[in-house]
């Protein structure tokens, strides 16, 4: 067995060796943030907002490590009894930051950031395959609301829908199987079947469609829309509002979401941009040269030019005098199939480094109570603090992996 000839020398070695395995999560954490942010800036991707309990967490974690602070300077000091509570303080601020952890991290997963999903509901968007009539009259989703003649549901007739169709998806996750008899129909809701243009009816043995028994698989379709109303989710599988829970960006830039439909928002072209325009745009009986950054007028420049121009389709360019902006543009056709088809690449990730954290959190938790014992029974003072100050750097640095964490996921994922 190894002897030490100091404790300065055991506290060497002792804290060598958590820095080697500090130095090795850092080099995992980097490369993954780094393939976040090469991933972010290809295709589409979720911009996530963390909930408030993660706050609170952060606050945690970070008295929690200056208690570990005190707790090893207490002990080079051989005052046992403030080196245990110390570490006793700090190790109930670790299983209060572990609470806050998992209420935030519950909630974000009950937003819809499952390990692995769609953005969107690929099959039960509502509308898409189904819609449900109030006494004859269809209730729409614009985007943001249910709609009824025009008129946004009151939260009493959402809640009134959503008991309805808990019939038929219950409060599970998926279809079990079921016969789909529901009771009170057309009284005053029943389903109407988009693709057939026909209200679905209810006999005995289930809803049935144009007289015969619907299958196995619209069965499954009407769960999934059925959850997706009961559960917020009629368009996005997150829940929340646009723009303030979460947001969603294509190549890097920000996207406008306005009743199911997604835009670029509009913005000034770089010099760098104007400069590659070369097109001609008719106006007012004139043809007009767009070109280097200029517009032309029989070869003449002029600069008080103003009007729009497509440059390629979907992509419109407005001048004014010297001002250049390509307008709010819709996603075109492409990009909307890619969209529906694409998964929450952010989400995975952000589940891959949550797993990675807790797995340090655990060690950390491990080892607090661990020092705690040792140093109730005496075991740390002046001579002997290795141990602790091994754990103690081990802790600081999960405080801080969690801050980065925090700052990386909220401002920049």
């Amino acid at each position: 067995m190894q002897q030490f000839k100091s404790n300065q020398q055991k506290e060497k070695v002792y804290t060598s060796l958590v820095i080697v395995g500090v130095i090795s999560s850092i080099m995992l954490f980097a490369g993954l943030s780094s393939a976040v942010l090469v991933r972010k800036m290809d295709k589409f991707w979720v911009n996530i907002h963390l909930p408030n309990a993660f706050i609170i967490s952060t606050i945690i974690i970070l008295i929690s490590s200056l208690l570990m602070y005190l707790a090893l300077k207490n002990a080079r000091l051989s005052n046992k009894k403030k080196t245990v509570n110390y570490l006793v303080g700090s190790f109930i601020l670790c299983l209060f930051f572990t609470f806050f952890q998992f209420q935030g991290w519950k909630k974000y997963y009950q937003q819809g950031n499952a390990v692995k999903s769609f953005i969107t509901f690929v099959y039960g968007q509502y509308g898409q395959s189904y819609l449900i009539y109030d006494s004859g009259t269809p209730i729409e989703y614009n985007g943001e609301d249910y709609v009824k003649d025009g008129k946004k549901l009151s939260e009493q007739d959402l809640n009134n829908v959503k008991l309805f169709l808990r019939q038929i998806c219950g409060y599970g996750t998926s279809f079990e199987g079921s016969n789909l008899f529901l009771k009170e129909y057309k009284s005053p809701y029943s389903i109407f079947d988009v693709n057939n243009e026909v209200i679905l009816e209810n006999s005995k043995n289930g809803l049935t469609l144009k007289g015969n028994l619907i299958s196995e698989g619209q069965k499954d379709e009407l769960f999934k829309f059925s959850y997706g109303v009961c559960n917020d989710q009629p368009f996005f599988m997150l829940k929340g509002r646009y723009g303030e829970d979460f947001s969603i960006a294509l190549n890097g830039e920000d996207l406008i979401y306005d009743k199911k439909k997604l835009f670029f928002p509009s913005k000034e072209l770089t010099e760098q941009e104007r400069n590659t325009i070369n097109q001609k745009v008719f106006q007012s009986g004139k043809e007009y040269l767009v070109s280097g950054g200029a517009v032309y007028l029989d070869d003449v420049e002029i600069n008080d030019f103003e009007g729009y121009f497509q440059l390629k389709q979907g992509v419109n360019i407005h001048i004014e005098n010297d001002y250049w902006e390509r307008v709010k543009e819709e996603l075109n056709p492409n990009q909307y199939a890619e969209f529906y088809q694409t998964s929450n690449v952010s989400s995975s990730f952000v589940w891959v480094l949550t797993i990675i954290h807790f797995l340090h959190l655990i060690l950390s938790l491990s080892g607090i109570i661990v020092v705690a014992f040792r140093a109730n029974n005496g075991r740390y003072n002046s001579e002997n603090t290795a141990g602790l100050k091994a754990i103690g750097v081990f802790w600081h640095f999960v405080g801080l992996l969690w801050l980065y964490l925090y700052v990386f996921l909220e401002y920049i994922n």
